[in-house]
């Protein structure tokens, strides 16, 4: 008796830290899941405060690339204030309660988003942002998210009938999917996001079969002693196997997960192109603006310079507005040889008149010979852009040098500033996306240059061991051009 006894509390032990060690698991995959919707409403949001529902065609291409790769986001829609104008939405559409229930959690955000039951379709559940994210917003823009599939996983533990999951809103009071079938063991957790704080429950049902199987009983009362040398023995090669299984399932799950790391970086890029088509924009507003002036002295010539800057500025914002949809698509434009040297003129016409008015010096300092590399030049541009500018913002006066120089076959340009440098405990986490020193930056400039940065096959650091504020870019030279 005392052993059956032994048997059934060791097998009701196991079974517990199993379910315990299984949920966390999946609790820890949920997160990710949950976490990865922030990201995505807020790619799709800064599309949308970019194009309009003019440009619509910008948000449903993203969109239908997001619900490709993730199927638990059931469909991405946009909904106005006022119910005569266009509603945008990717099959299935929202039903006139479901757009009404939208609406009404836009309007109740402060900032945050907001998380409400499908009216009409269960197991789901709304994901809402107000968009613009002001009071100013007149659109509300909503996932519906799956929360089955949120959940779901191919772990054959969770396919027992002893074993139950439930989901559901904060305050436990409203189910989003399933329902625990015994409160004798379990795990409850809200999920790690600070958006949908959703809490999320696992129980298992422990029976007599599952702590005394007739084999072992049987065994037991045969041969105790005996029993017991196996039992030990067939403990440790379980654990063995369901260590090397985990392992293998782990790893198969940081597969997936690096997949869907590489997705999202389509909806940070996103969100880093909406946020540079202000750059562009600006230089057309101040060369208008300066156009302006020249035709009313009648100076023709230095007008036509002018004009020839908007219009180049124009384009540069269609190139930007067109990398965004290739982003979104299976294949980028092939890199080719672009100046170094160039990038670095280029960015210091176009951020002369703003250094100028803020009492700042831009100074060039590049190697005596042409330095090429293998890159979107548009895209080369746009990091030595962000960079200066940067150090523009970082205080009045700023001395800003950019330097470029070879060191074996790369070809190293530092952009330098005389700033208060970067706070420290920011340092470690520069270049994570929202990540800012600057008040009221958005946090992506710098997540967007380390971006495309990579895409080139280089890197970029922030260099502690220098005076000055001093971030680095290290680019291999190029292979389609040969420096003099």
């Amino acid at each position: 008796m005392f052993a059956l006894s032994g048997l059934a509390f060791f097998e009701r032990q196991n079974l517990i830290r199993e379910l315990t060690a299984k949920s966390a698991t999946l609790h820890r995959l949920a997160s990710q899941r949950a976490d990865q919707h922030d990201a995505h409403l807020t790619s799709l949001s800064a599309i949308f405060v970019a194009g309009g529902v003019e440009r619509q065609d910008l948000l449903l291409d993203v969109a239908a690339t997001i619900t490709r790769f993730y199927p638990r986001i059931a469909s991405v829609n946009v909904v106005p204030y006022d119910p005569s104008q266009t509603t945008i939405e990717t099959q299935p559409g929202l039903s006139v309660q479901a757009r009404e229930h939208v609406i009404e959690l836009a309007r109740r955000s402060s900032g945050a988003l907001q998380i409400g039951q499908m009216p009409d379709l269960p197991d789901h559940y709304l994901l809402v942002k107000r968009t613009p994210n002001s009071d100013a917003a007149q659109h509300g823009l909503a996932l519906v998210i799956d929360a089955r599939a949120l959940i779901a996983t191919d772990d054959p533990f969770w396919a027992a009938p002893s074993t139950s999951l439930r989901l559901s809103t904060p305050d436990s009071q409203t189910v989003l999917v399933g329902q625990p079938q015994s409160e004798e063991a379990g795990f409850s957790k809200p999920l790690g996001s600070a958006s949908q704080p959703l809490v999320f429950e696992a129980s298992l049902a422990v029976g007599l079969p599952d702590l005394l199987p007739v084999g072992k009983v049987l065994s037991v009362i045969a041969l105790v002693t005996a029993l017991l040398l196996l039992s030990a023995f067939g403990l440790k090669q379980r654990a063995r196997t369901r260590d090397a299984e985990n392992r293998a399932k782990l790893s198969a799950q940081e597969t997936r997960l690096a997949h869907a790391s590489r997705v999202n970086a389509m909806g940070e890029m996103a969100s880093g192109m909406a946020h540079e088509l202000a750059q562009p924009l600006t230089a057309i507003l101040s060369q208008a603006q300066a156009g302006r002036h020249l035709a009313r002295r009648g100076d023709v010539e230095r007008l036509g310079t002018v004009l020839d800057d908007t219009v180049s500025q124009a384009q540069r914002a269609a190139n930007i507005l067109d990398r965004l949809r290739r982003w979104s698509k299976p294949n980028r434009a092939p890199s080719e040889a672009c100046s170094v040297h160039e990038a670095a003129q280029c960015v210091e016409n176009l951020l002369a008149l703003e250094a100028k008015k803020k009492g700042a010096t831009i100074t060039l300092s590049l190697h005596d010979n042409p330095l090429f590399i293998d890159a979107d030049p548009v895209e080369l541009e746009q990091v030595v852009f962000n960079l200066v500018r940067n150090a523009l913002d970082a205080s009045e006066g700023a001395k800003v040098t950019i330097s470029a120089h070879v060191d074996g076959h790369s070809a190293i340009l530092d952009v330098s500033d005389n700033g208060p440098g970067v706070a420290e405990h920011i340092k470690p986490r520069i270049f994570e996306p929202f990540v800012t020193g600057k008040p009221g930056g958005t946090g992506l400039g710098l997540a967007l240059c380390q971006r495309l940065v990579e895409e080139m096959e280089g890197d970029i650091m922030l260099l502690d061991v220098s005076k000055q504020t001093t971030f680095r870019l290290s680019l291999p030279l190029s292979k389609k051009a040969v420096t003099l």
